[in-house]
């Protein structure tokens, strides 16, 4: 699962750049490009973030059962650490979602607002 984490960190976290440009130059065949992609990539991500939060409480609740025995004790804090990295981790991919979202919407707001039916006037 922490390949998981790294996808949604890493590979999947949008790229500004495009958003940013199409924007700036109102160019409408990029924004209804990325306003086309961004709700499957948004499921995407969901998805991602449900499989690993079942995960980590799947892991949860097998500790509580290992923890029952004497055997098991001895791994039980390494593992509930382990589990709380990933929990960080996840906390993290969901900061980060946020953050590409207001940006998303507030630069679609922006071209919205500043491209509707005439070239962009920064004047």
């Amino acid at each position: 699962m922490i390949a998981l984490l790294a996808l949604l960190l890493g590979a999947t976290s949008p790229d500004p750049v495009p958003l940013r440009s199409a924007v700036e130059t109102c160019d409408r065949g990029s924004m209804a490009m990325l306003t086309r992609a961004e709700p499957r990539r948004r499921a995407e991500w969901a998805d991602a973030i449900y499989r690993e939060q079942r995960a980590i409480a799947s892991e949860r609740a097998s500790l509580v059962a290992t923890s029952a025995t004497p055997a098991g004790q001895a791994n039980v804090a390494s593992s509930r650490q382990t589990l709380e990295a990933r929990q960080q981790q996840l906390e993290d991919a969901r900061a980060v979602e946020r953050a590409w979202r207001e940006f998303y919407d507030e630069y679609r707001a922006d071209f919205l607002a500043s491209c509707s039916g005439k070239k962009r006037d920064d004047g």
